[in-house]
């Protein structure tokens, strides 16, 4: 964005700022919608996670209420 008056750079203003960062949460989350949950866990998982890529599907499943057996896999 450029301040035409001095052709400099203007700040963006705190409306700018919260409008970027919707349009970045609004787009993760219609990723995150369109995997399963399984590509989600991995793409989540990092070698310093407390959460192996298996505890991190079963807490997705969870959240979207997917019911799972002890085992993990859908019923």
């Amino acid at each position: 964005m450029l301040n035409h008056a001095r052709r400099e750079p203007c700040s963006p203003t705190i409306e700018d700022a919260i409008r970027a960062a919707a349009e970045v949460v609004a787009a993760s989350r219609v990723a995150c919608a369109q995997m399963t949950p399984r590509e989600q866990a991995e793409a989540a998982w990092t070698p310093t996670s407390p959460y192996s890529v298996d505890e991190l599907e079963q807490r997705i499943r969870r959240r979207r209420g997917y019911p799972t057996d002890t085992t993990g896999s859908v019923r």
